[in-house]
């Protein structure tokens, strides 16, 4: 018997390296947000996994996390925004 994993079946996981350039962030960044618990001014870092002494993101936790963020058309709106 075969056992096949869909990809809907298992949600994507990356590495710390990995989640930072999805991120567009550098692999630093994101480590120390961990300890601050912003990634920038105002904006809490995205949840992650500990498994072991690893650190991993799960990718539709990033793509979540992005989808919260505010949108700008302008700076006149984000300026507004505040």
């Amino acid at each position: 018997m075969t056992v096949s994993i869909q990809e809907h079946d298992a949600a994507p996981v990356l590495r710390h390296t990995e989640a930072a350039r999805y991120l567009g962030v550098s692999p630093d960044q994101l480590r120390l947000s961990r300890h601050t618990g912003e990634l920038f001014k105002g904006v809490a870092t995205p949840a992650y996994l500990k498994i072991g002494n690893a650190v991993r993101y799960r990718k539709s936790t990033l793509e979540s996390w992005l989808a919260d963020l505010p949108e700008y058309r302008s700076t006149a709106d984000y300026q507004s925004s505040k």
